[in-house]
């Protein structure tokens, strides 16, 4: 019923627009009035059928996805605060975060004697094992094995840092290791 409506709907429009640009064969059309209702008719029941037919047609939706989270890229030093705050937790034992870090600042230190002092990166090693390359006890204390604290250094720094010497004795040791990378020297 469909195509039949929609077919005589087509044919309706032709002749319509036939008519319209060639208005002397509007005269050979028998009872205008009626064809006009007829047309009308025919129409209506076609826009009846295609609202009713757009009903049953099923809604489709889309769902949007989350949104592009951005990447974060590491920054300088990530790890390292990640390597600090384990070495900062009191534990029993072998500590291995700690033994981490001492060695990553002993390579940057070794590397800034040796730039400073015009030897090698062996030499440089050597002298902070002695305790040789620098002049604060803390620092020579820190990043060598066989340096002792002072018993009044030890305290000194118990009384700057209570509650964690280690991130005391670090910062400072970065410190001094900083001021002989700038060309601050001993």
């Amino acid at each position: 019923m469909r195509r039949s409506l929609a077919g005589l709907g087509a044919v309706a429009v032709l002749v319509g627009l036939f008519v319209s640009f060639q208005q002397e064969f509007a005269g050979l059309l028998p009872g205008s009035w009626i064809f006009v209702l007829l047309v009308a008719i025919a129409a209506g029941i076609q826009s009846v059928s295609t609202v009713l037919a757009r009903r049953r047609t099923p809604i489709y939706e889309t769902e949007t996805g989350d949104p592009e989270r951005r990447y974060e890229a590491p920054a300088p030093g990530d790890d390292l605060r990640e390597l600090m705050g384990f070495a900062s937790n009191r534990s029993r034992g072998v500590n291995r975060s700690r033994d981490q870090l001492r060695e990553r600042l002993v390579a940057v230190a070794a590397a800034a004697i040796a730039d400073a002092e015009g030897c090698s990166e062996d030499e440089a090693r050597d002298r902070i094992e002695d305790g040789e390359w620098t002049d604060d006890p803390v620092a020579a204390w820190f990043l060598s094995r066989d340096v002792g604290l002072a018993p009044a250094e030890r305290a000194r720094l118990l009384a700057a840092a209570p509650f964690s010497q280690y991130e005391a004795a670090f910062g400072r040791t970065v410190r001094v290791v900083e001021e002989l990378a700038s060309g601050g020297g001993r």
